[in-house]
């Protein structure tokens, strides 16, 4: 797009508005679909919404004032916090403005011609990025207006909603210049359009995915893996994308714009070295194209490495190391190939082939053979402030005291804090040992002597060990944290047999610390402080009664629950099977539109037989169903053929799951020897 003169001056010595208007005319095209996509999504797509909202409500029978709630509910959801613009229109108008307007840089003729021209290329970098800034803020505003003025004429809008949408809309430009800067950066590397959109995929992608590769080997090889990752795999440095989505507003915003400033000086640098007769090349740095070439033959091979890992052949490992290789070695081909672009080129620069496929092998050995000693570590107790011994089998439901939804391992990781850390650490020893045991001596391919797939018991020896298999017994998945006094948290899982010494586990399991953090009773402020919003329930698994909530059932309830909560330990949960299960659910009455913070909440507890003072609760609310036979039920979950067609019919329309409980997964033959 050859420059002219404006107005008989020189585009060198042109006002930046007339040096715009120039540049305008030549990008029409990009900024009539910039102004466009905006105008769909902002106008056409809020009157839709909006339209559709209110014949919902009249659906409804919605009245005036939760008709105007609804609405503003949807206008919040549709250009709020969780709108999804940014990916449908941001990230791909970002990536086009970029790549159109220096577009020019990928033929020879053009960048000769810019080069003529009087203007510093300084000017024209700033000029080209100045203007797509201003295409997308300008139609983004403007067509945001129009949307927020019908919006108002539904009444739709209120305060907290426009204040929630000018939030988004500043998250959203500083994404924008993220992504666009980002954009810039893949064009100024490479030296034609296809190449430089598959670099903008690349650079956009390739932490996150290299950090989820990483996730997937230690899942895979390290047998204690918590699925919690450290802090290095969980924060991302350049992926706007991450930031974007991970953080709030006043969080977001610096992190976006830092990013944006480092792409844009790269991208600069870049403009400054970069030789105009690279044009038309695939990417015009050599060191660039070296490091591109490794790091993506590494991921692909990796991937693939894994991905054969996985799928478990007998001889796993070799099959996984001999696809991982072939792979990436393939891909450095490839891409050397592309370019040069000429396929004799696949075998050029072998030091690159050789660096990726060490690089490659290393990696693999990191964690085939645990070379960072993951799967070994014990802290040293006088570096742990605290810890929290979870067990993930927990069949509960937990919340958060401000209301939300959680599970059992995060509730615990949040709320259990136990001082004995040395006690902890002997169960988390001795877990870790059978762990890694059991997974060096089971081979799901290979049978043993006895034609089964079943290894010996790694923890039983002598005679018994001809005796026991890993399935003759119970196993309970746990989660170990350990706040270390560095601020540094630390986690592992790993597998406790049945057979592990109750007093051992007694002294964590029958502390006050572990109940606390075990049971949601005493974290139970989104009850507490609203019980008539909730139905009190109870179930024995075959039948279930409800009744609406009061706050003063629930106190009674309470106190009952924790004062028979202390006798709970190891042991106890051991030797005894839940009778019925207790819960507590947000009323969808109060909440028809579905739009409280805690609809859809519940919260459930055990029953176990020897809870007396629970029981007698619940008998006063008129909500207590007597208990079914246990025994019946563990009869049909080890012989079905041997219950009579009553039993069966019992058996499968109950609920087991009632009858499931932490370190006790849908009771024991030791449980039901004691089940009264």
């Amino acid at each position: 797009m050859p420059m002219k003169t404006i107005e008989n001056k020189t585009y060198k010595n042109a006002g930046f508005f007339l040096r715009q208007r120039e540049l305008a005319r030549r990008r029409l095209w990009a900024i009539a679909l910039t102004f466009l996509s905006h105008l769909i999504y902002h106008v056409v797509c809020t009157v839709t919404m909006l339209s559709s909202t209110l014949e919902e409500a009249s659906f409804k029978h919605l009245s005036a004032s939760e008709t105007t709630r609804f609405l503003q509910s949807s206008l919040g959801s549709f250009l709020g916090k969780d709108n999804i613009s940014w990916v449908l229109l941001t990230l791909p108008l970002a990536a086009m403005l970029a790549i159109e307007g220096f577009s020019w840089l990928h033929n020879r003729r053009e960048v000769d011609f810019y080069e003529s021209l009087p203007a510093p290329r300084g000017q024209r970098f700033f000029d080209i990025c100045a203007g797509s800034f201003l295409y997308y803020v300008i139609s983004y505003i403007f067509t945001l207006e129009i949307g927020l003025l019908i919006a108002n004429g539904f009444g739709a809008l209120s305060r907290p909603v426009l204040v929630e949408i000018m939030q988004t809309a500043v998250k959203t430009i500083a994404f924008f210049l993220a992504v666009y800067a980002l954009g810039v950066l893949s064009t100024m590397l490479t030296g034609n359009v296809i190449v430089t959109c598959l670099a903008f995929i690349v650079l956009l992608f390739y932490e996150m995915e290299f950090r989820a590769l990483i996730q997937g080997y230690c899942s895979e090889y390290f047998a204690t893996w918590s699925s919690r990752p450290s802090p290095a795999l969980k924060k991302s440095l350049f992926s706007p994308i991450e930031h974007y989505l991970d953080h709030t507003v006043s969080e977001a915003v610096p992190r976006l714009l830092a990013l944006a400033v480092l792409f844009f000086l790269l991208s600069w640098i870049c403009c400054r070295l970069r030789r105009n007769e690279r044009a038309g090349s695939a990417v015009v740095f050599n060191p660039v194209q070296t490091v591109v070439r490794v790091a993506m033959s590494l991921m692909i091979g990796l991937f693939t490495g894994l991905l054969v890992s996985s799928i478990r052949t007998s001889r796993g490992l070799i099959v996984s190391v001999i696809w991982m290789l072939l792979f990436t070695v393939i891909t450095a081909c490839i891409m050397q190939i592309i370019y040069e672009y000429d396929f004799r080129a696949l075998f050029h620069r072998p030091q690159e082939i050789i660096a990726a496929v060490v690089l490659a092998l290393l990696f693999f050995s990191v964690f085939v053979f645990d070379l960072t000693g993951y799967d070994r570590f014990i802290p040293d107790p006088g570096k742990v402030s605290d810890a929290a011994l979870i067990c993930s089998n927990s069949p509960f439901d937990y919340s958060t005291e401000d209301g939300s939804q959680i599970n059992a391992e995060d509730f615990g990781e949040q709320y259990m804090h136990l001082d004995n850390v040395e006690d902890v650490i002997a169960i988390a020893s001795y877990g870790q040992e059978f762990t890694l045991k059991k997974d060096r001596m089971y081979d799901p391919y290979e049978e043993n002597e006895s034609g089964t797939a079943d290894p010996i018991d790694p923890i039983t020896s002598g005679e018994q060990s001809d005796q026991h298999t890993w399935r003759s017994y119970e196993e309970f998945d746990c989660l170990v944290v350990y706040h270390m006094k560095s601020g540094k948290i630390v986690s592992r899982k790993f597998r406790i047999p049945s057979t592990i010494d109750p007093a051992m586990m007694d002294h964590v399991v029958g502390t006050d610390q572990y109940r606390e953090g075990a049971f949601n009773i005493y974290h139970d402020n989104a009850v507490r402080n609203m019980p008539e919003n909730f139905l009190f329930e109870c179930t024995n698994g075959k039948e279930e009664t409800r009744t609406n909530l009061t706050a003063a059932q629930y106190e009674t309830f309470r106190k009952a629950y924790i004062a028979d909560l202390s006798s709970y330990s190891y042991t106890f949960a051991r030797k005894n099977v839940p009778a019925a299960r207790v819960m507590f659910s947000y009323d969808p009455l109060h909440d028809e539109d579905k739009q409280s913070a805690y609809a859809g909440l519940t919260v459930s507890y055990p029953v176990y037989p020897s809870f007396e003072n629970t029981i007698r609760v619940l008998n006063d609310c008129n909500i207590w169903k007597e208990p079914l036979d246990y025994t019946i039920l563990l009869r049909g979950n080890n012989d079905y053929n041997s219950l009579t067609p009553e039993e069966q019919k019992l058996y499968d329309y109950i609920d087991m799951s009632v009858f499931s409980a932490p370190f006790n997964i849908e009771g024991s033959y030791e449980a039901a020897d004691n089940y009264d």
